[in-house]
């Protein structure tokens, strides 16, 4: 069923599909609603036989074996509730992944290997070939059409990092989706400021994060979690202007934390352009806040890897690959969904309490409080099986530093 052999198979696609249709039930009747999108590399650092084995990064930025998912995650108007929304998983070795250049260079008859300039040409015809762009455009493109058929009203903004601050991208979700975004831009960004030189009379563009910015307000936060360190009374600086790219003024908004003594939290300030109008103080702030929500997304990820495994799957062929990924992301939906229930249901509260959870219950202690349940559900079942009498379970719970007696 998950490999593709049977007639009635369980595939991403359908696992994706899925997923749009109980995010559009959930969320539709929202007026407006944030989808975080990113990238997240599925990292297979020690493996050499998989199929369509691409190449990541780890976390040292080493170029390493692995596949890559792109993932969104939608919040409701308030911003609390978390719904699992979309999924997407490919490698950049699939004969279907054609790069940029690989592009320019087919259709400018550059590519010579001719069984790669078929390979090309036969994605290109069926549209089914795989890039960074397109996969994120029809990524989006999936969910943003499926809320507005549900509800044409609907107000959406996306979300991004860094590698998604492209003019084409920018002009894909406001002219394409006709939606709003928000993404941090690069450091190499280029204002719309320059100077002259005057030996060549020729203008050098000045970066984006050291240009002069019209308006400027600041505000103070009591306290700021970062990364597990705290920090109080940190002073926000909030500056805000325009930039014009291909005929259209963006908004820019630049982010300086400090802490009380003046001393920079960060090395440089965040950068972030959006196709929202900002021109006030308030929408200034509401435009940083906003991309902070891509923290949650984070979030998932690193629960989707750390407890339920999202990296440790043993199959080798591409299909089954991109099939369990998908639905260790449907799974971890699901415990997304029963949140309330974590809180208010007095098996799971318990549940959590055998992980020794200490009062806490989330989805991680509750996963953990299963596993033991498993375990001993497979002790119970051995120890039947074979017929153990209690003197010798006795000694089994010795040999395993089981000292204690029940």
């Amino acid at each position: 069923m998950i490999n593709g052999n049977l007639k009635t198979v369980l595939d991403d696609k359908k696992i994706s599909k899925a997923l749009i249709e109980n995010s559009v039930a959930k969320i539709a009747n929202n007026k407006r609603v944030y989808i975080l999108s990113d990238h997240s590399d599925i990292r297979k650092q020690y493996s050499t036989a998989l199929e369509n084995l691409g190449k990541v990064r780890d976390l040292n930025g080493n170029i390493i074996n692995g596949n890559t998912i792109l993932g969104s995650i939608i919040l409701n108007e308030s911003k609390t509730d978390i719904t699992l929304s979309n999924i997407t998983v490919f490698s950049n070795r699939d004969k279907k992944f054609v790069t940029k250049k690989e592009l320019a260079d087919y259709e400018d008859d550059k590519i010579e290997n001719n069984v790669r300039k078929q390979e090309i040409k036969e994605a290109i015809d069926d549209d089914s070939y795989i890039n960074m762009r397109n996969t994120l455009e029809k990524h989006l493109k999936d969910q943003s059409e499926a809320l507005k058929l549900a509800n044409p009203d609907i107000s959406i903004c996306h979300v991004h990092d860094r590698g998604e601050d492209s003019i084409e991208y920018l002009e894909f979700i406001r002219k394409t989706l006709k939606d709003d975004t928000v993404i941090r831009a690069k450091k190499t960004r280029n204002s719309a400021q320059y100077t002259i030189n005057p030996e060549t009379n020729r203008k050098k563009f000045i970066k984006l994060i050291d240009a002069k910015f019209k308006n400027r307000s600041e505000y103070h936060l009591d306290k700021l979690t970062l990364k597990g360190k705290l920090s109080q009374n940190v002073k926000v600086t909030v500056e805000w202007d325009k930039i014009n790219l291909k005929d259209y003024d963006y908004s820019t908004v630049r982010i300086n934390l400090s802490k009380r003594d003046g001393t920079p939290i960060y090395k440089e300030p965040m950068l972030l352009i959006t196709t929202i109008d900002v021109d006030s103080k308030l929408v200034a702030k509401e435009i940083y806040h906003t991309y902070l929500l891509r923290s949650k997304i984070e979030g998932v990820f690193k629960f989707l890897k750390d407890v339920l495994g999202w990296e440790e799957f043993q199959v080798r062929d591409w299909e089954s690959i991109k099939n369990i990924i998908a639905i260790c992301f449907f799974i971890g939906g699901y415990f997304y969904e029963i949140k309330s229930e974590l809180t208010n249901n007095e098996t799971i509260v318990m549940i959590c309490d055998l992980a020794k959870s200490k009062g806490k219950i989330t989805h991680y202690f509750f996963l953990e409080g299963m596993k033991i349940l498993l375990i001993s559900a497979n002790v119970r079942m051995f120890v039947k099986e074979r017929g153990i009498s209690d003197e010798l379970y006795r000694k089994m719970e010795l040999m395993a530093g089981i000292e204690d007696e029940y």
